[in-house]
């Protein structure tokens, strides 16, 4: 087909192509998507550019296939020399494993591209996972998602998934009973020696590490029925009949025989819609944004814009961070000496790669590092290791409210002084989220302290970005003011203005505030 290309941007097939296709390198499929869903229309053509997790690796020589998934004509086939590198491409991770895009659009190590091996130890974990809620947790447990769908078409887990799922019928109708519930049943798991994730207030994931070398997820759901509606995490909501999901019967899942819903196809239809028989491994949810914002609102308010920065860290952007300090934790260190506070706990809220934790921890400070981001937190260890130092990490969201109160908590039982520091942490901190940022200075600073905070004004809106575009917020330097005081806070110093904080060719209008609460 002359309309069908393959380049370093994307893929170019004919408009009306509506099926899910896919790509592969060398014989080995690694990415397939949907060009009818995917694409940006352009004339009698689609356009479907590269997912970022495989842009970024896009340097080398492949054999390049296009084919339908399910069956039907070739429609390119030949060697490209992606970014103009002769050397073979190389899609491996560091253990040399091959790597395909699955279905969250990240680079993993698909059933399709594992052996044997690694794939029945994964599900016999799964049957030990539910096993476990079922016997220890006294959960209502069963096969969900992609592993019940695998399970239903052909007795095998899917080949361009990479994880395994389960869920549980909760007990309870309220939102607050339910997260109680999860919560039990996540320290139970520990508890019994497994590793444990927490994705949102009501699932979790369970780490399994494979023979391969790799980890695996299972990924466990909660489901509920609240009126009339049945609910499963992420963001299902809809009817379906009680006697559909109960009493359990079983299904066989690479030969073992796991707990499932009493009526597998109207679940599965439930599920995935009416199309779950036909294999689409570009398949992506379409919810309702009213039933994303009900779940969200239950669910996963503290996670909010976890998943940019998981992509941020593990991508391309990760490692252009600097690992030197900041100007602005140079400016905070001055300070604090002058004031005869070179010593003491100093607590990094939003650490990131750890650049200025690993700063305060050279001269002398008890770091703790809090970051919602496994990805960012992994870089900081890295880089504290690389510089001889120890910091004390913490996974910590600055805007879920239990972290706040058990964090606070745990720093106002300290001995001395306690500083909190945050830079660029109100710029991606919603507005309703900061009252949790000050009541953790207030509990973290009861015997002495300064806050340092550096964030963008309303003056850098707009502006190129050194990282690129995203949602960001700009508060007004006043305002803020205003909800410290509001909330028992001193400023004592504050400077704005540009050449605080340049990074590349951006050189953004920002904010410096210190600020005592007692």
């Amino acid at each position: 087909m002359s309309e069908v290309d393959v380049d370093d941007v994307g893929v170019t097939v004919p408009r009306h192509l509506a099926e899910p296709l896919d790509i592969e390198f060398d014989g080995a499929r690694v990415w397939s998507f949907n060009p009818a869903r995917d694409g940006t229309p352009d004339g009698r053509t689609v356009r479907v550019q590269w997912p970022r997790s495989l842009a970024d690796r896009l340097r080398g020589t492949a054999a390049v296939r296009l084919v339908p998934h399910n069956g039907g004509e070739v429609l390119l086939e030949r060697t490209i020399a992606f970014a103009g590198v002769s050397e073979p491409l190389s899609l491996v991770d560091h253990e040399g494993n091959p790597l395909s895009v699955d279905k969250t659009g990240k680079l993993q190590r698909t059933f399709d591209r594992i052996g044997e091996e690694s794939r029945r130890h994964l599900v016999e974990a799964t049957k030990r996972v539910l096993d476990d809620l079922r016997d220890v947790c006294d959960m209502d447990a069963y096969l969900a998602y992609g592993a019940l769908l695998g399970a239903r078409r052909d007795g095998r887990m899917i080949g361009h998934d990479s994880d395994t799922d389960v869920a549980y019928l909760s007990k309870f109708t309220h939102p607050f009973d339910i997260v109680r519930e999860c919560r039990a049943a996540e320290e139970q798991m520990r508890r019994r020696g497994w590793s444990v994730a927490r994705m949102s207030a009501a699932n979790f994931k369970v780490w399994v590490s494979l023979p391969n070398g790799a980890k695996a997820g299972v990924d466990v759901f909660g489901s509920f029925y609240i009126g009339d509606h049945f609910h499963l995490t992420g963001s299902l909501r809809g009817r379906l009949p009680r006697e559909a999901v109960v009493p359990f019967g079983t299904i066989a899942l690479e030969g073992v025989e796991m707990p499932a819903p009493a009526d597998v196809d109207a679940f599965l239809a439930y599920t995935y819609g009416p199309g779950w028989r036909v294999p689409d491994p570009a398949f992506h949810f379409d919810h309702p944004p009213e039933n994303v914002t009900r779940m969200t609102s239950w669910w996963r308010g503290t996670r909010r814009g976890l998943a940019h920065w998981q992509n941020f860290y593990a991508g391309g952007n990760g490692p252009k961070v600097p690992t030197t300090p900041s100007s602005f934790a140079r400016w905070a260190q001055e300070r604090l000496v002058a004031d005869g506070l070179a010593e003491g706990t100093l607590v990094d809220v939003g650490s990131g790669n750890g650049r200025d934790a690993v700063f305060f921890a050279k001269r002398g400070y008890d770091v703790r590092a809090y970051d919602y981001s496994s990805k960012g937190r992994l870089l900081a260890r890295q880089l504290a290791r690389r510089k001889g130092v120890t910091i004390n990490q913490t996974d910590f969201s600055a805007g879920s409210p239990r972290d706040v109160l058990i964090r606070g908590a745990q720093l106002a039982r300290l001995p001395g002084p306690v500083h909190v520091y945050a830079r660029g942490l109100l710029d991606n901190l919603p507005p309703d989220s900061r009252p949790y940022l000050w009541r953790l200075c207030r509990l973290a600073q009861r015997r002495g302290g300064w806050l340092f905070l550096e964030f963008r004004t309303p003056e850098s809106r707009g502006e190129p970005k050194h990282f690129g575009p995203r949602r960001r917020f700009y508060p007004v330097p006043a305002r803020v003011r205003a909800e410290i005081e509001r909330h028992g806070g001193t400023v004592v110093e504050v400077v704005t203005g540009r050449d605080l904080a340049p990074l590349g060719d951006e050189n953004p209008h920002v904010c410096r505030m210190i600020v005592r609460w007692h």
